[in-house]
């Protein structure tokens, strides 16, 4: 398999941690790109990373979800996404809650490429103003719901931590461990696992 990456993207990182828990990442073959460039295009007609393309010769896999999906149906690790009944749904919803805080993250990350692109300060407006509502409630619905992340590893702790992972080398300023002890808790114990250190981004 062969998967245009960015280093920083933690869409990708997401996959990455999937395939080394599913006991994939060494038949993955990575392919570094510019998450805003143009050379996977070919591959995902949206040029975004991540873009699996699979041993079959099939058609590449993009979105996040999709390729982890694929992964988690390959192999003999224990799945990360349950087959089914309630438990599925909890991953589910849990995953999207940590994608959610991504996506906001991400939608205020291009604020500041747009400027640094641009030479001139964009307004932060009412719609900036969402994507940190939007990461803050995030972040407090996990707070009280911490049994949700308990358990053995599966998708929805992933894109939770890689949310929080984020968060830590984009958006210091938004300091989402305040008053979110019991979070910061749990991420500490997460980010300690061996595919969350060989995920780690660069530093920004």
């Amino acid at each position: 398999m062969k998967l245009y990456y960015s280093a920083t993207s933690p869409y990708v990182r997401k996959v990455l941690i999937a395939a080394i828990e599913r006991g994939l990442d060494d038949r993955i073959e990575r392919l570094p790109t510019d998450g805003f460039g143009e050379e996977h295009r070919p591959a995902n007609p949206l040029a975004k990373v991540p873009a699996l393309v699979p041993d079959d010769g099939g058609p590449a896999l993009y979105d996040s979800i999709v390729i982890c999906d694929h992964l988690d149906r390959i192999g003999d690790a224990p799945r990360l996404i349950p087959e089914g009944g309630s438990a599925r749904d909890r991953v589910l919803r849990i995953h999207a809650l940590g994608q959610g805080m991504t996506d906001a993250a991400l939608l205020l990350q291009v604020q500041r490429v747009r400027e640094r692109k641009s030479g001139q300060p964009l307004p932060d407006d009412w719609w900036h103003e969402r994507q940190r509502q939007a990461i803050h409630a995030g972040a407090d619905a996990l707070e009280a719901e911490m049994g949700a992340l308990e358990g053995e590893i599966d998708l929805g702790q992933i894109s939770v931590a890689t949310a929080l992972g984020y968060l830590d080398l984009r958006f210091d300023e938004l300091q989402w461990r305040q008053g979110r002890e019991k979070l910061a808790a749990w991420y500490e114990t997460f980010a300690a696992r061996p595919s969350m250190a060989a995920t780690a981004p660069p530093p920004a």
